[in-house]
């Protein structure tokens, strides 16, 4: 496992504060953390800046990490857009797709979630669920 990251040191602003960052996931991008909480979930999150051309860096990770969680914003896709063509074996993809924003989790298939609507609004592109 990498060195903790601190917000202040990655070059976008984004990350979490004293979270321990993972090693090499979407060519070592120092916009995406990767973090283990306590042997319990090991979830990942990336500023993919658009799905539809960096799908197959979500796929290497996902295969090669195993993630329970995948987090990803500026997704960069229509609303209407299917979410078929980025389904991933293993994994439920819960998106909430919007043309110059939008995000997307990928849920491991043995974790049992479901979409928190209520949660969510239409001001902002968010995707609640409880697990």
């Amino acid at each position: 496992m990498g060195t903790p990251i601190s917000a202040s040191e990655s070059p976008s602003g984004e990350g979490t504060k004293n979270v321990p960052s993972s090693d090499a996931f979407l060519d070592n991008d120092p916009k995406c953390l990767g973090t283990s909480l306590k042997f319990f979930f090991y979830i990942n999150f990336c500023n993919i800046c658009g799905l539809r051309s960096n799908f197959q860096s979500v796929e290497h990770n996902l295969s090669s990490t195993k993630p329970h969680l995948l987090f990803l914003t500026e997704t960069q896709l229509r609303e209407a857009t299917d979410s078929s063509p980025f389904s991933v074996p293993s994994y439920f993809l819960y998106s909430d797709f919007h043309s110059k924003a939008g995000c997307c989790v990928y849920v491991h298939n043995d974790l049992t979630c479901s979409n928190a609507h209520a949660l969510e609004s239409s001001k902002f592109s968010t995707i609640w669920f409880r697990l």
